[in-house]
C-alpha cells in the first residue's frame, strides 16, 4: 500500500490498488489526485447519503475461491432507490471466472441484488441509450443479452480508492442487460459507452466480513452479526398520522390513515399524492409484523394491493414488501384469495419471448398462465421505489408448481421474479396474525397438486401387485401340470330335432381342480344348443353344464361382417378320481341346413384366467381413481387461467 498525506487535513491517504487514481480523503472529504507521489486536492467530495448497505469501506469477502477487500464506493440514485458500486481489489491480481484480467472490479449493490462485474473492452457498436427498450435483444461479444432497465442514475458521491474522477450531482444514463448467467451495466457517461459485464451472486455466497458496525433500535451499543438501522420516525404531512422508515433505500411511503403518498429525499418529505386512496384496505398480516421465511428474518413494512381485469371482471390481490436489515434486501409476500407465494427478484432471467406458451428454466418447464396489465390500486408502508396508485404493468405468469416464475414489463424495466407456493400454516406460524387468514379459495395456479405424488405412489404399488398376481397366476399354472384326458369329434346332423350323443371314456387319476371341456365347431350362419353333461361311470354322478353357439357373417354395400362365435367352453370343479363320459345333448338351428363338427377337448387343470383379470380389475381400480381426482385437480387449476380456453387442463405428468 501507498500512503500520502492528505494536504488539506494532514490525514493519511492510503493506495492499495496501482488502478487508483483518486482517493477521497475520509476525514476532511477532500478529492486527492495522485501524480506518482504526488498528491493533489481537487476539493471536496459532496457528503454521501446513510443507506442500509451492511457492505463499508475495509469490508472483506470471496468471490468464486478468490479473496477480496472493498477499497471505494460511488453512491448513486435512480428511480428504483439508492445504488452502491463498490470498488474491490482481488489479493491475486486477478478477477476470477471469465472476467478479464485485473487488480480491481466491482461489487454492484442495489436491493438487496449483488453483482460483481469489471470494465471490459467491446469491439461492437453500442447502441444509442435512446433507441434501447425493455425487453430488447442487444448482441455483444457474440452473446445475446436482454435490456431489462433503462435509468437516468444521479450520483451523489464517492469515497475511498477510485480508479477515475467521480464528481457530485452528474447525471448518468445507464442501460442493464442480463442474460441466463451474466449481468452488463451500459454506462452512458462516455462515449462510446463503457461496458461492464458480470455475474450475480448472493449476499452470502460472498462471505462478508468486517460489515458495517450497527447501532440496535435505542441507539444503544454497536450490534454484531446482522445489520439493523435506526428506525426513523415522522409524521405525515397530510394527517400528521405517525410513520416510519426502516431502510435509507425507502423512496416512498403510503399514510395508512388518510391514503396519502410521500416522497422521501434523505432528510427531506414531500407530499406525492394527496388522498389518492378512497378505500382503506385493512393487511391481514400488519405493517411491522416480523417473522423469518426460507431460514431469514424479515420484517413487513410494505403494503399493496393490486389488480388485473379480464373480460370486465376484476381479480385482486395483496402484495407485502419484506425487509431484511441483514444484507438480504428485500422480497415479497403474495396473497390472493387465501394462498400465498414467497417471492424474490430473479438474477439470471428465463429465455422466453413475450406471451410464449412454455419454456424450460433451470432444468423444469413453465407454462403460460396468466396474462395482463396489473395495476396499483392501494398503497399502504414503505417501498424503495416512487410507487403511486394507478401504476401499471404487462403481467405474466408461469407455473411449475409449487415455483411461479412472473414477468412485469413497463415502459422503462423488465423484470422477472420467482415464487414459491406456501402453506397458510406456514405464513400463520412465520408471524403469527392476530387475525384469522383468509380461508384458500379454489385450486391456485401454483399450488401443488396433493393427488399426484399419491397417483405415483398407487401406480407404483399396483405394479407392484400386478407382478406378483402375475407370477402367482403362472406357477399355478404350471403346478396345475394341465393336460388332456379326452378329445373326441362329433358330426351334428341338421336333419334330427333333439339328439344325445355319448363320449368315449377316460379316467381321472387324481382329482381335478377344474375341468374344462371345449366345444371347437364349424358353425356358419347357424345357431347351436348345447347341454353337457360330465358323468361319472362307477357312481352315475353328473356334472351338469349348458351352453348356446352361435356365428354369422355376410357382406352389406361390399364390407364384410360378422358376429357371434364357434367356440365356447364350460368348466368343472373339483372333480374326484374316476372313470367318466359326456353326454351332449344338442339341438341345431334351421337357419341352415348343413351338418356341424364339433371338436371336443376334456383338459383337466386347465390354467382359469378368469380370476387373474378380476383380480387386475380390482387392483386397476385404485390408479384409475387417484388418476381421476389428480386430473379433475389439475382440470379446476387451469380453468382458473386467463388461457383456460386454449388448454385442455392435462397435468402433464406421466404414471
Amino acid at each position: 500500500m501507498q500512503t500520502a498525506t492528505c494536504p488539506s487535513c494532514g490525514a493519511p491517504v492510503g493506495f492499495r490498488s496501482t488502478a487508483s487514481l483518486y482517493a477521497v480523503c475520509a476525514f476532511c472529504r477532500s478529492t486527492l489526485l495522485r501524480h506518482g507521489d504526488e498528491i493533489e486536492n481537487l476539493g471536496r467530495m459532496a457528503d454521501l447519503l446513510e443507506d442500509a448497505s451492511p457492505i463499508q469501506l475495509g469490508s472483506e469477502g470471496r468471490y468464486r475461491g478468490v479473496h477480496f477487500a472493498v477499497i471505494g464506493r460511488i453512491q448513486l440514485r435512480h428511480a428504483a432507490g439508492l445504488w452502491n458500486e463498490w470498488h474491490i481489489l482481488f489479493d491475486d491480481g486477478r478477477t476470477p471466472g471469465a472476467l478479464p484480467s485485473g487488480r480491481t472490479g466491482w461489487l454492484s449493490e442495489a436491493g438487496g441484488e449483488y453483482v460483481v462485474s469489471a470494465l471490459v473492452p467491446v469491439a461492437e457498436e453500442i447502441p444509442a441509450f435512446a433507441s434501447l427498450a425493455p425487453e430488447m435483444a442487444v448482441t455483444l461479444a457474440g452473446r445475446s443479452f436482454t435490456v431489462t432497465d433503462l435509468a437516468t442514475a444521479h450520483c451523489i458521491a464517492g469515497e475511498g480508492e477510485l480508479p477515475f474522477k467521480v464528481e457530485s450531482g452528474y447525471d448518468v444514463n445507464t442501460a442493464d442487460l442480463r442474460s441466463e448467467d451474466r449481468f452488463v451495466t451500459l454506462d452512458y457517461s462516455e462515449t462510446p459507452p463503457l461496458v461492464f459485464v458480470g455475474y450475480p451472486a448472493k449476499f452470502a455466497e460472498l462471505s462478508l466480513t468486517n460489515l458495517r458496525p450497527t447501532r440496535d433500535e435505542s441507539g444503544g451499543v454497536p450490534v454484531g452479526g446482522t445489520v439493523e438501522l435506526k428506525v426513523r420516525a415522522f409524521n405525515c404531512p397530510h394527517c400528521a398520522s405517525p410513520l416510519t422508515l426502516h431502510s435509507p433505500a425507502i423512496e416512498s411511503v403510503g399514510c395508512e390513515s388518510c391514503g396519502s403518498i410521500i416522497g422521501v429525499e434523505n432528510e427531506n418529505i414531500r407530499l406525492l399524492a394527496r388522498a389518492a386512496q378512497t378505500v382503506h384496505e385493512v393487511p391481514t398480516l400488519p405493517l411491522g409484523s416480523r417473522g423469518k421465511l426460507a431460514g431469514i428474518d424479515w420484517e413487513i413494512i410494505g403494503f399493496l394491493r393490486r389488480r388485473t381485469t379480464v373480460e370486465g371482471i376484476d381479480y385482486d390481490w395483496s402484495e407485502y414488501l419484506l425487509f431484511n436489515a441483514g444484507g438480504e434486501g428485500f422480497a415479497w409476500l403474495v396473497e390472493d384469495q387465501g394462498h400465498w407465494n414467497f417471492v424474490r427478484t430473479l438474477s439470471e432471467i428465463p429465455k422466453a419471448a413475450r406471451g410464449q406458451l412454455d419454456f424450460e428454466f433451470n432444468g423444469e418447464k413453465y407454462r403460460l398462465f396468466n396474462t395482463g396489465q396489473a395495476e396499483v390500486t392501494y398503497v399502504a408502508g414503505e417501498f424503495y421505489w416512487r410507487v403511486k396508485v394507478g401504476e401499471r404493468c404487462l403481467a405474466e405468469d408461469y407455473v411449475c408448481p409449487p415455483r411461479m416464475l412472473s414477468r412485469e414489463v413497463s415502459d422503462k424495466e423488465a423484470s422477472w421474479s420467482q415464487g414459491e407456493y406456501l402453506a397458510a400454516d406456514a405464513v400463520r406460524q412465520a408471524f403469527a396474525p392476530t387475525l384469522p387468514l383468509a380461508k384458500p379459495l379454489g385450486v391456485y395456479a401454483n399450488q401443488p397438486n396433493p393427488y399426484g405424488e399419491r397417483h405415483r405412489g398407487v401406480c407404483r404399488l399396483f405394479w407392484k401387485f400386478a407382478l406378483v398376481a402375475l407370477v402367482l397366476q403362472i406357477a399355478f399354472a404350471v403346478v396345475g401340470a394341465a393336460n388332456t384326458v379326452l378329445k373326441h369329434r362329433f358330426v351334428f346332423s341338421p336333419t334330427q330335432d333333439e339328439v344325445s350323443v355319448r363320449s368315449p371314456d377316460f379316467v381321472l387319476k387324481g382329482t381335478a381342480r377344474t375341468l374344462r371341456v371345449d366345444h371347437s365347431t364349424d358353425i356358419d350362419n347357424n345357431w347351436l344348443s348345447l347341454t353337457t353333461t360330465l358323468v361319472d361311470k362307477n357312481t352315475g354322478k353328473t356334472w351338469l353344464g349348458a351352453q348356446e353357439i352361435a356365428h354369422y357373417r355376410g357382406v352389406d354395400d361390399g364390407e364384410s361382417w360378422s358376429e357371434g362365435t364357434q367356440d365356447d367352453d364350460i368348466v368343472f370343479k373339483d372333480v374326484p378320481p374316476g372313470t367318466y363320459y359326456l353326454a351332449v345333448d344338442y339341438e341345431l338351428g334351421r337357419d341352415r341346413r348343413a351338418s356341424v363338427v364339433d371338436t371336443v377337448e376334456v383338459v383337466r387343470n386347465a390354467p382359469g384366467w378368469s380370476n387373474y383379470v378380476l383380480l387386475m380389475l380390482f387392483l386397476a381400480a385404485f390408479p384409475l381413481f387417484t388418476r381421476w381426482r389428480n386430473f379433475a385437480f389439475e382440470t379446476q387449476r387451469w380453468n382458473e387461467s386467463s388461457l383456460a380456453g386454449d388448454d385442455d387442463g392435462d397435468d402433464g405428468e406421466d404414471d
